[in-house]
């Protein structure tokens, strides 16, 4: 039988090598030219230090890994961990993708072009519950691990490693990060010690209502030794960070975003793009203010009481807090079916209605750890290593809607909500000639407050998602690091157990009092950014509302709708075992480096969801397993002291998210007034899969690394990587869906399923250079760090009618990122200003109706860092990030440049002081 390696292999091996020896015979007469007239060495301070760090660990790792060092966090103008991983190349970051909570913060990694619920994470090795992101009315409890609660002050080291080997957790198919907390025993045990505090600010602030102008953060590190030579330690990491922030958004709905008309001006469905003029399905803003606070304290306990023996105790706490309140209005044609006067960017509606929100929403996320571990050296070359760990992650998130509307139409007491009537006052012309269109409402009726009426009050809203997950692990290492001949063997038990919770109290007006209407509870304003004629934002005074509807609700005028499907229909509990168990050999060398592995994944999984039987909500559970043996080789060879060639081939996993097992049909109205409406728009469906599977990927890896000259001080790299993945997870979505006895054809369908095939490939592309004075002595305190990825993946997704739609990329992969950092230092001046790009990437699919999938723009953004020691261990700093507050913006449509929506990304200046005495 012959085998014959893919095209797309060959090219990988044959260009990875070619550049590699062409490097290294380049470099080695560049080394020895340099040495003989430039024999200085290049003064190492502290960036320069933490670059030099990453590049030792980068190269250590025996496959193909990137590291950030803890001085380079620090130097970074980056506050959370996730944050940080952005510089790393092959890195993309997300903020939440749900449609309730603003997107200025990032919130999760994407390694590769894979999302954060295929990517491990880990701390000190050890995993750590989450509980998820944001996500709306849906199940939002995911296994990515929410980074942007933990702090970059608890890292000594931020690991990511791109290949996989057996005694890792095989569900990393983009790859591992791994956050390594200090120990007491750096530095040779010195004691060490910092402290920094700093006041922040915010642009755009205080939009419709004040706000703190200042946030503060405080940040301290220390660690020491104690005990009979110096045998134990201890190390204490904490910070407390608050900052009020404000972002305006300007969107068209959630879903179904344009529709499209033929040449009478009647909607057309589906793939139809009649005239090819598309309109906006509604004109919506937001301001969304946000005071969020992160508190965190990490305390790791270690000793080493003999030579042989050395054990630590961990234990972290790390809570986020978002109080956030959202203003919202919207213009809703409320009748698409036809649209008059139409041309490629105008039209009008004869009718239409404004509605007015607000939400106070107070986001608490805690995170808690305890972690302990021993390594027992029984001989010279073997090793007997026992982790155990225990992580328990909550989210809870009360909320308060109030909504008036204009010309809402009421029920009698105990007979039903109230409902929405288009009039012709708010009839209205539209614009769409620009990115950001324009629903044209008369001033006169947006600013007539009488018109607006209550029309739903929801006092009683929560979500709340929790995790437990416990781990123990033992692994024997014998000659495995050594030169020859060598193995590990190791075993692990995971018991993870997440669970999801929604309910909703909804009180609507009846006709039985006189309506309360936005004229008496008026808010303050702002400018609705886009709007073309100069309307300002009307915002409800939450106090002044809660005041009236408390005494309209003593007085009879509300009726309390039944909100059983809502708060029963998403609930899910997950209980999820996994025992692991690997084996690997090892050869080395004086030039070589090889691991050849494999890893055995039996999983097994019980789910409870609720389900409508005959009337009465029941648990309806579930359960699956899985059993996966996944090989893994790795090899480096050592070509010169300078250059070393690495090869890695693994197989991996990437467990489908908890609430993708549910079975359940989780469906939401954006106005409960909509139910038994079949013309009702906004209407989501969320259906569970009990029956997905884990997706299985095959990774090839080729990577070369350059040490380059000492007078230049740093590192050139390449990376080059296929991955063929099976079974890929993604969320098809589908028109139309009945629900007790109506079928309401606009209602999204949104499932989990597994595509027929997916792969991404990709180049990625590093240079470090620690000093310019190799081009001339004025430059000689300047450096640089730069990196280029480019990203070339595809997927086949499954349509309605069993055929399928090929995309060239995977849900949340950009075409390409890059980073540049540019830093000074001299004496007690450091300077760095930092460059971030993210290229295009696909956000959400709809496999039916190509045109409505989502895409995130291309993105960039400036980040400034200074520092200068202005006294023996005492440094001033400041911070911009994000120069020039540049947006976040998704686009959907047949050539994907309509808006979906835009959020602004404020510019946050921090400055402080930071002390470090010497205490040697």
């Amino acid at each position: 039988m012959t085998y014959s390696v893919p095209y797309r292999y060959r090219l990988l091996v044959s260009s990875t090598m070619a550049l590699a020896c062409a490097v290294d015979a380049a470099a080695q007469d560049n080394t020895d030219a340099a040495v003989q007239e430039n024999p200085a060495v290049v003064t190492i301070t502290g960036i320069k230090r933490s670059y030099l760090k990453a590049i030792d660990s980068k190269l250590e790792h025996a496959g193909v890994a990137d590291v950030v060092s803890a001085n380079e966090v620090q130097g970074l103008p980056d506050v959370t961990a996730v944050e940080t991983l952005r510089r790393v190349p092959g890195l993309a970051v997300l903020p939440t993708m749900d449609n309730e909570h603003p997107r200025d913060e990032a919130a999760t990694p994407v390694i590769r072009g894979l999302g954060a619920a295929y990517n491990n994470v880990t701390i000190d090795g050890s995993p750590l519950a989450s509980p998820g992101t944001p996500n709306g009315n849906l199940g939002s409890i995911g296994r990515g691990v929410r980074l942007d609660i933990l702090p970059s002050s608890m890292i000594s080291e931020l690991v990511v490693a791109k290949t996989f080997s057996a005694d890792q957790e095989p569900n990393a198919i983009g790859g591992a990060i791994d956050l390594k907390t200090r120990s007491a025993f750096e530095r040779n045990g010195q004691p060490f010690f910092t402290i920094e505090g700093a006041a922040g600010r915010a642009s755009g602030g205080g939009k419709p209502r004040s706000q703190d102008k200042l946030g503060d953060r405080l940040l301290t590190t220390g660690s020491f030794t104690f005990g009979p030579e110096q045998r134990y330690g201890m190390v204490v990491s904490a910070n407390y960070q608050k900052l009020d922030t404000t972002t305006n958004t300007h969107m068209t709905t959630d879903t179904v975003f344009e529709n499209f008309y033929d040449s009478k001006g009647n909607r057309l469905s589906g793939n139809d793009l009649g005239n090819g003029f598309a309109v906006p399905q509604q004109d919506k803003y937001w301001y969304v203010q946000d005071s969020r606070s992160r508190l965190g304290l990490t305390v790791k306990g270690e000793a080493r009481p003999t030579d042989e023996i050395s054990a630590f105790v961990t234990a972290g706490y790390y809570k986020f807090r978002d109080q956030m309140q959202r203003n919202e209005n919207l213009i809703d044609p409320r009748n698409t079916a036809v649209v008059y006067n139409q041309t490629a960017t105008s039209g009008t509606y004869p009718g239409g209605d404004v509605e007015v929100g607000y939400a106070q929403q107070d986001m608490t996320s805690i995170t808690r750890m305890l972690q302990t571990g021993l390594d027992w050296k029984l001989a010279e070359d073997q090793v007997l290593a026992l982790r155990a760990n225990a992580s328990r992650a909550t989210y809870r998130e009360p909320i308060q809607m109030i909504k008036f509307i204009t010309n809402a139409a009421y029920g009698a007491p105990g007979k039903g909500g109230a409902s929405v009537v288009a009039t012709p006052e708010y009839g209205f012309s539209y614009d769409t000639s620009g990115l950001n269109h324009s629903f044209n409402v008369s001033p006169a009726a947006w600013n007539n407050l009488a018109n607006y009426k209550l029309f739903y009050y929801r006092p009683d809203y929560a979500r709340a998602a929790t995790d437990h997950i416990a781990n123990v692990r033992a692994d024997y290492r014998h000659h495995f690091d050594r030169p020859g001949l060598g193995f590990a063997v190791g075993a692990s038990y995971t018991r993870d157990k997440p669970s999801y919770n929604i309910y909703r109290n909804d009180l609507e007006p009846n006709n039985s009092q006189p309506a309360l209407t936005l004229a008496s509870v008026i808010g303050p304003s702002a400018p609705l950014m886009y709007h073309q004629n100069g309307l300002g934002l009307l915002t409800i005074d939450p106090q002044k509302a809660i005041a009236q509807i408390a005494a309209l609700r003593a007085a009879g005028g509300l009726n309390t709708t039944d909100q059983a499907n809502f708060s029963n229909q998403d609930n899910f509990e997950h209980r999820e075992r996994t025992v692991g168990a690997y084996a690997q050999v090892s050869y080395n060398t004086e030039q070589w480096r090889t691991q050849f592995g494999v890893h055995q994944d039996s999983t097994r999984q019980d789910t409870t969801g609720r389900a409508l039987v005959a009337g009465t909500w029941r648990a309806l559970p579930t359960s699956s397993r899985y059993h996966f043996l996944l090989p893994s080789a790795s090899a480096t060879y050592q070509a010169s002291a300078a250059l070393d060639l690495r090869a890695a081939a693994s197989q991996t996993i990437g467990r489908p998210t908890y609430d993708s097992y549910a079975a359940r049909s989780s469906v939401n109205f954006v106005n409960p007034a909509d139910l038994g409406n079949p013309n009702a728009s906004g209407v989501t469906v969320t259906v569970g899969n009990p029956d997905i599977k884990p997706r299985l990927s095959t990774n090839l890896d080729l990577a070369a690394n350059y040490k380059l000259p000492q007078s230049v001080g740093g590192l050139l790299s390449l990376a080059v990587f296929d991955k063929d993945i099976k079974d890929e997870i993604f969320n098809t979505s589908s028109l139309g869906y009945t629900y007790q006895g109506v079928t309401y054809p606009n209602a999204v369908v949104s499932k989990p399923v597994n595509a027929a095939r997916a792969d991404v490939k990709g180049v990625e592309l590093g240079v470090t250079v620690n000093s310019l004075g190799w081009l001339h002595p004025v430059v000689k305190d300047i450096g640089f760090s730069a990196n280029w990825t480019v990203l070339d993946g595809s997927m086949n997704v499954l349509k309605s009618d069993k055929s399928t739609r090929k995309l060239d990329r995977l849900v949340g992969q950009p075409d390409q990122a890059a980073n540049f950092t540019l830093f000074y230092s001299s004496g007690g001046l450091e300077l760095r200003g930092a460059y971030n790009y993210q290229g295009k990437a696909l956000r959400s699919i709809v496999p039916d109706v190509a045109w409505q999938d989502l895409y995130w723009a291309a993105r960039s953004q400036v980040d400034l860092h200074a520092s200068y020691k202005i006294a023996k261990g005492i440094t001033l700093f400041g911070q911009i990030q994000n120069v020039g507050a540049r947006r976040l913006t998704s686009y959907a449509g047949p050539a994907q440049n309509l808006l979906k929506d835009t959020y602004s990304v404020p510019t946050v200046v921090w400055l402080g002081l930071r002390f470090t005495p010497d205490l040697r």
